[in-house]
């Protein structure tokens, strides 16, 4: 009897034996499980309670999900982008603008300057003929408004024996320098043309523009004179004037040589020397 007893507990925990599941999903207590749904109930419980950065955090969770996803391509990236399209499209509208109005007041501010330079025989040498190298470059104009650097040319006496020239300027307030040089035959000195400055000598030549002109016109006409002891060919004391006026036309239709425009001979300007 008790060995039938025996027999039947062994045949029973047999049984129980062969119902159990031994694989890795067995192991865990079904009761741990949380499923989809109750995972976002307790995501959105904690949402603020999760930080920001760290292992476990909204960035890891982000990170990992991006990585899952690959190749994810955010729709608010393309939304930046063209909103960030429009503000260069705008910006480029409002500097356009601006600068259309700057022009427009520059415009309102800016004087055309129109200086036509004449040079005249004074009577000496008692023979025009006896000027000599009339297009060698020993003649030198020079404008400046005190805003701009200054603008000059160097060239010849047939060049600049009737020349035109212009110049746009924004200051009140401009001068004027002139000096050439050509020798004389039989004569030690040279015959000059130089512009006189307003308390008498040679020198710059001021002038101030009346307010509201638009145009200004300068005839500068210059007269030959004995040049005494005046070194020849002349020279030029290099500084920093490194623009050429606009020539505007030769109204004599005289340019001399082929030398017509921009800095001839001593190309480094500056503050000239009789």
């Amino acid at each position: 009897m008790a060995d039938e007893k025996i027999k039947l507990i062994k045949d029973f925990l047999s049984n129980q034996d062969s119902n159990i599941d031994r694989s890795f999903n067995e192991l865990i207590s079904k009761r741990n499980r949380v499923t989809i749904n109750e995972f976002f109930d307790y995501y959105n419980n904690l949402f603020y309670d999760i930080p920001q950065l760290g292992s476990l955090s909204h960035k890891e969770l982000a990170d990992r999900s991006i990585e899952y996803l690959g190749n994810y391509n955010d729709p608010r990236d393309s939304e930046i982008i063209d909103l960030n399209n429009e503000i260069d499209i705008l910006t480029q509208r409002v500097n356009q603008l601006e600068l259309n109005e700057f022009e427009n007041d520059f415009n309102d501010l800016t004087t055309t300057v129109v200086v036509t330079v004449a040079l005249k025989d004074g009577g000496w040498p008692n023979k025009f003929s006896r000027v000599k190298d009339r297009t060698r470059t020993t003649h030198r104009l020079i404008f400046n408004d005190y805003i701009n650097s200054a603008k000059y040319t160097d060239n010849s006496y047939n060049f600049f024996q009737n020349k035109t020239f212009t110049f746009q300027t924004t200051s009140p307030t401009f001068e004027l320098w002139y000096s050439g040089f050509n020798d004389v035959k039989n004569n030690s000195n040279p015959v000059a043309w130089r512009t006189s400055k307003s308390g008498g000598g040679f020198g710059t030549k001021i002038y101030t523009i009346p307010t509201g002109d638009k145009t200004f016109t300068v005839n500068l006409n210059l007269t030959s004179a004995e040049a005494h002891n005046a070194p020849y060919p002349p020279s030029w004391t290099p500084s920093d004037v490194d623009d050429v006026p606009v020539e505007v036309q030769a109204t004599d239709g005289n340019t001399g040589d082929d030398n017509t425009m921009g800095p001839g001979g001593n190309q480094s300007g500056g503050n000239p020397k009789d």
